[in-house]
């Protein structure tokens, strides 16, 4: 009986030793996988992805967040931390500065910008703002050695984006004639119409007084100006308003 009891209590160590070692077998994975470190993580990701880790850290969600920089671009790697499963993989959008960077809205110049700007283009006739839904801009009408010039401007820059040339109109031969005739009060005879290359085209005006003189008379062609009087026997033209 002895040896019976013996044999049972040893058959009871033997069985209770097998099942503490299948147990260990068991738990020990598991004790395993929840000491992964940053470096098996690591090393997992990186059998999984050929790539360079930028950045790994480790989430209270109990999972990693590895950042890698692969062929296609960067992405970002979760993982179990238990298991090394990946739970999901995104790639970054790069955004731009200049995308995100907010336009500052230019300021448009006022009108006396605007004058002091074109101020060398000659004398300012008019100016307004002209608003249109794309293309809003300044027009300016200036004066210049008697031609009218149109300028239009960039509200933003002042810079002259187009300009036209509009040649006042020259006046007619019977409209000269009648000019020197009143200013030297007499009769028109003869007219000579002159357009040189250096200055505005004129008339002269040959004008007959009662007192049998004879003047001719300089008119500007664009502003009707009288800008000479030649009396026949005079040697040096006369400016006008010395006669």
């Amino acid at each position: 009986m002895k040896n019976g009891k013996v044999l049972i209590t040893a058959g009871s160590t033997l069985v209770f030793g097998m099942l503490l070692f299948v147990g260990f077998q068991w738990w020990a994975p598991s004790l395993s996988a929840e000491s992964l470190t940053e470096e098996e993580v690591n090393q997992t990701a990186k059998d999984k992805y050929p790539g360079t880790i930028i950045k790994t850290t480790k989430t209270e969600g109990e999972e990693y967040q590895i950042k890698m920089q692969l062929e296609t671009g960067v992405y970002l790697i979760s993982m179990d931390e238990k298991s090394g499963e990946v739970r999901s993989i995104k790639k970054e959008t790069i955004v731009h500065s200049e995308e995100t960077a907010e336009k500052t809205p230019q300021k448009q110049l006022t009108q006396n910008e605007i004058k002091a700007r074109i101020s060398s283009q000659g004398d300012l006739e008019q100016i307004d703002f002209v608003q249109e839904k794309d293309n809003s801009h300044y027009k300016a009408v200036v004066n210049k050695n008697n031609e009218k010039i149109t300028l239009i401007l960039d509200p933003y820059t002042g810079a002259i984006i187009d300009s036209t040339m509009v040649a006042d109109s020259i006046i007619t031969e019977n409209e000269a004639i009648a000019i020197a005739e009143k200013h030297v009060k007499g009769t028109g005879d003869d007219t000579e119409f002159y357009q040189p290359s250096d200055q505005t085209p004129y008339y002269l005006v040959e004008v007959e007084l009662e007192d049998d003189r004879d003047a001719v008379v300089q008119v500007d062609g664009y502003t009707k100006e009288v800008k000479t009087i030649t009396w026949e026997d005079d040697e040096v033209d006369d400016r006008d308003g010395t006669e």
